[in-house]
């Protein structure tokens, strides 16, 4: 996401975020509600924003939805009552074979994303020398070789 999406984001998410705000308080729910939503989306773009000028981006997750959770004991043949401890990622994630820079607790190292998708869709994101994405706060495009001279 850069700046220019965040941009394009706000021109289209404003007018609709404005039309839910009317809606809310004309169906009588509350115009504190509906201010509230507005002050979360301004946070939301504020940290997108911040996380453009640092490029890093935070590791989310969020749990598996119903169809995703039946669809991944399905896929993988177990119970489904094992799947309440699996997550999916709510971030965007790298290309397979992107070469990142990942932050742990104990530092940055550099890495290369290993995603695998099998016949089904489903996306298995791993990483060649980590190997798996626990411990993983963050990650970052690798930054190009600096050139004296500037950029050519």
């Amino acid at each position: 996401m850069d700046k220019d999406l965040i941009n394009d984001y706000r021109a289209v998410v404003l007018p609709v975020l404005q039309n839910v705000l009317i809606k809310k308080n004309f169906e009588g729910r509350g115009l504190s509600d509906a201010l509230e939503l507005e002050k979360d989306f301004n946070e939301i773009l504020r940290l997108a924003e911040k996380a453009l000028d640092s490029q890093w981006i935070p590791i989310i997750y969020r749990p598996l939805t119903e169809k995703e959770r039946i669809a991944f004991a399905e896929h993988y043949g177990v119970e489904y009552c094992d799947t309440s401890e699996e997550k999916a990622f709510d971030c965007p994630m790298p290309e397979d074979g992107q070469e990142i820079l990942i932050s742990t607790l104990w530092g940055v190292t550099e890495d290369v994303a290993d995603n695998d998708i099998d016949g089904e869709g489903f996306i298995c994101y791993g990483l060649e020398a980590n190997g798996d994405w626990d411990g993983v706060e963050a990650w970052m495009p690798k930054p190009e070789r600096y050139k004296k001279g500037g950029a050519e």
